[in-house]
């Protein structure tokens, strides 16, 4: 208790000493006729009532902050999922407990330590929030088991917290005991436990337990889940293979097709505790369609479920369509030509400048040799629209002008064209009315031949890791360097640097293939000369293929990374090809040009069967002018779906893999989780500590000393309780009643 006085201290101490004496003196001689037992009676009770006077006007109470008055409780909530079965619970050190027992324990012993047991509620979890139970029940015969089928660890958090808030009531905390392993597969309940913590003011406290479970796996992972390969072409699945925890083995891989028959197989070689990768081709016969990858069982594979992918295969309809000019012909351009014309995959035709003012063509269907031309360029848009691709050689202002430049402009932008400068820097000097394209500042010559190092973005986008050899892979520093390269100043914002350049006797790297997208297009650059070197590698049998593969892979690959595919009008991109089941995937469509009409309809199809529909909405022009319609798709069940979407008839539709994922089970992963649990507690407000630190926790909850801080404080008086006031009255009340009753004043 302390004082409050209305009436600063001293003032009322003199004043209430000076009172109290006057009042006395004059109880004393207003009762001089009585004898003195009387007097000292009456002149008592008007002492005593102006003392509990003096006491009210001293203003006694205390200071309050806010819920002093109902301290509020707390609640622990006990994980009871079946990885919580694992005996590494840890709370000492080599008990051999589990990780259940050790919680369990912990949650005894804190509500014994806990100086107001009755405000802790304890609630064990697994799959959902359940009743609360005394700490008692935890042990014995008929104790509740760690054998949970599921641990959603966010939304029993939740459900204690929409509990907490529709029943008005206060709380202080909660306490996760858990070893983190969250099996729900969505994060929308993550995002409402910490949105309601937020709102409530309650912070999440973790207590870990358990730590890593290892488990021998191997597990295969299909690296692209949508193949896309022209008629005729021989497609191939890319997988990566992981060994965990066994030695040097060799399993199986097959693919099979709809009706499970196999028509892929491999053997994949794994060292220890290695990835390796794997490409499986299919037949040239292959149809589109769904394709399951699945490796043979392994005897000691702790965690099979992992052993099975799908990809979808693609089928285009048509072939690219390649335009090619060539305004200084070299042995590049020689290979090139005949590259192009003895192969089936791509319709090219191309243009040759082989004398200033002479200009030649050839077509890769014709069989004639070359023959002289005065058509060196589409004559308009329509025309050039026709093309998938458009490769420009050296000199390429020998076949521009100012009106064919903004041709190019919008076959890129526009319509989702491709272009790709092969020899490095396409013109002499500054052509600043082609600069768009360029994928930054060029420098001065290097003057210094480079090694070609494929880079992790270049795998990213599909270039390498399929058809051509992946980053990593040994090959690329073997291949004969680059000449005729440039440096770059700098580059354009959102250019990607697909392979480096190594410079040959040491110094710094160049890039020698970027990409940039314009529009729905893009644009890349081969920064150098020399390929055809690659053609002529001694002792080596194999070497002729080196430069024809990159080559064809690098030509179909810049006809098919814009926004459309060769042949087609629509293009459909999907936010995630593999969600949660139920979560929302974003889908976009877009129309080749400014034409307009009607938003298509979007088919979610598994197998032949089509599961959903849903109608496009108009999401209004894009920067280049085009059509851009929207939808979103949420599919419950987990499976393999195909989205596409309905288009007018003689069009090719286009479509998209979509992978819905089964809830993870409690079996796939028995390794402990601390950094969930870690980004719980930070996003709340709370502490995460290992379990053997309950008592930390335990004293956030209840300190032995909490700070007064005034401002958020309020003052609680004492007198004014009736009784108090009732007991001065009672004195002073007397003392008049006594004196009126003898007669005195």
């Amino acid at each position: 208790m302390t004082f409050l006085p209305t009436l600063p201290l001293p003032v009322l101490l003199v004043g209430g000493v000076l009172l109290l004496a006057a009042a006395a003196w004059l109880a004393w001689r207003g009762a001089g006729t009585c004898g003195p037992r009387v007097r000292l009676g009456l002149t008592t009770l008007r002492m005593l009532g102006l003392l509990v006077l003096l006491l009210v006007a001293a203003n006694p109470g205390r200071w309050l902050t806010e819920g002093e008055q109902e301290t509020p409780g707390y609640a622990l909530l006990l994980d009871r999922s079946a990885s919580m079965a694992v005996a590494d619970g840890q709370a000492e050190p080599n008990s051999g407990k589990t990780r259940w027992e050790a919680a369990s324990l912990a949650a005894q012993e804190w509500i014994k330590a806990s100086k107001h047991p009755e405000r802790v509620e304890l609630h064990p979890f697994a799959l959902d929030l359940e009743p609360a139970v005394d700490s008692k029940t935890l042990a014995g015969p008929n104790a509740a088991k760690p054998d949970g089928a599921g641990s959603e660890i966010a939304r029993s958090l939740a459900r204690l917290l929409e509990r907490a808030a529709s029943e008005n009531q206060r709380w202080e905390g909660v306490v996760l005991l858990s070893d983190g392993r969250e099996t729900a597969a969505a994060d929308t309940a993550y995002q409402d436990a910490v949105g309601r913590a937020r709102a409530l003011g309650i912070k999440v406290h973790t207590l870990a337990v358990g730590g890593p479970v290892f488990r021998k796996d191997l597990a295969l992972q299909v690296v692209r889940r949508q193949i896309v390969a022209y008629p005729g072409q021989v497609a191939s699945v890319q997988v990566n293979v992981t060994n965990r925890g066994f030695g040097a083995v060799k399993p199986v891989v097959r693919v099979l097709d709809a009706a499970g028959a196999e028509v892929a197989r491999a053997t994949a070689t794994l060292k220890a505790n290695a990835t390796a990768a794997l490409t499986l081709a299919l037949p040239e016969a292959a149809a589109e369609g769904e394709y399951a990858v699945k490796m043979d069982l392994w005897e000691g594979d702790e965690v099979p479920a992992n052993n099975t992918d799908r990809c979808r295969l693609r089928r285009l309809t048509s072939r690219s369509r390649v335009f090619l000019v060539e305004g200084a012909p070299y042995w590049d351009t020689k290979f090139l030509a005949q590259l192009l014309r003895g192969q089936g995959l791509m319709e090219v035709e191309a243009v040759y400048r082989l004398r200033p003012d002479r200009f030649y063509r050839v077509v890769s269907s014709d069989d004639r040799k070359l023959e002289e031309t005065s058509k060196i360029f589409p004559a308009n848009q329509a025309e050039l629209g026709q093309y998938d691709l458009v490769v420009f050689g050296k000199s390429a202002e020998c076949f521009l002008t100012p009106q064919r430049v903004e041709m190019l402009r919008a076959f890129v932008r526009d319509q989702g064209g491709a272009v790709l400068f092969s020899r490095g820097k396409p013109w002499a000097g500054d052509y600043q009315d082609l600069s768009f394209l360029e994928p930054g500042r060029w420098g001065e010559e290097a003057g210094a031949e480079y090694g070609f190092l494929p880079t992790l973005e270049g795998e990213e986008v599909g270039l390498f890791g399929e058809r051509l050899p992946q980053p990593k892979d040994e090959l690329w520093q073997k291949l004969p360097p680059l000449n005729d390269v440039r440096s770059l100043s700098e580059l354009k914002p959102f250019t990607r640097v697909l392979a480096m350049g190594e410079r040959r006797g040491g110094g710094n790297g160049v890039p020698l293939l970027l990409a940039r997208r314009y529009g729905r297009g893009m644009a890349a650059t081969l920064n150098g000369d020399g390929l055809w070197r690659w053609s002529f590698q001694p002792g080596k049998p194999d070497a002729p293929e080196r430069q024809k593969e990159f080559w064809l892979q690098l030509l179909q690959w810049a006809a098919t990374y814009s926004e459309f595919l060769p042949g087609e009008d629509y293009s459909l991109k999907l936010s995630s090809s593999s969600v949660a089941a139920g979560a929302t995937v974003r889908a976009r469509i877009g129309q080749r040009g400014a034409a307009g009409g009607t938003p298509p309809l979007l088919e979610v199809v598994a197998g032949n069967e089509v599961k959903h529909r849903v109608q496009a909405t108009n999401l209004g022009g894009d920067e280049t002018g085009g059509v851009q319609w929207g939808a979103l798709v949420a599919m419950r069940d987990p499976g393999a779906y195909t989205v596409r979407i309905q288009v007018p008839a003689g069009a090719s539709a286009p479509s998209a893999p979509l992978t819905v994922l089964a809830p993870p089970q409690e079996s796939d992963e028995l390794s402990a989780d601390p950094a969930y649990l870690q980004k719980l507690s930070s996003e709340t407000g709370g502490q995460a500590l290992p379990l053997p630190q309950w008592r930390t926790a335990l004293q956030s909850l209840e300190p032995d000393h909490v700070p007064l801080q005034l401002e958020d404080a309020r003052w609680d008086p004492l007198w004014s309780r009736w009784w108090i006031l009732a007991i001065a009255v009672a004195l002073l009340g007397t003392e008049w009643a006594l004196r009126r009753r003898m007669g005195l004043s």
